[in-house]
């Protein structure tokens, strides 16, 4: 295989990595947006406890 033919397979590749890793970056977003909406569901969760003076120490 000539340096030409080597350089063709080698973009080749780089492009499937690059789709691979569009992929899992969009798939990321989404585990991220979850954890974003449960940490917030925590804190009002907290602020509800602290307002109502329910907070209890763990057992």
């Amino acid at each position: 295989m000539d340096t030409n033919g080597m350089q063709e397979k080698l973009n080749e590749a780089v492009v499937v990595m690059n789709k691979s890793l569009q992929d899992i970056n969009i798939q990321n977003m989404n585990v991220e947006l979850v954890a974003q909406m449960f940490k917030n569901y925590q804190s009002n969760v907290l602020f509800h406890l602290e307002a109502t003076d329910n907070l209890k120490p763990p057992n």
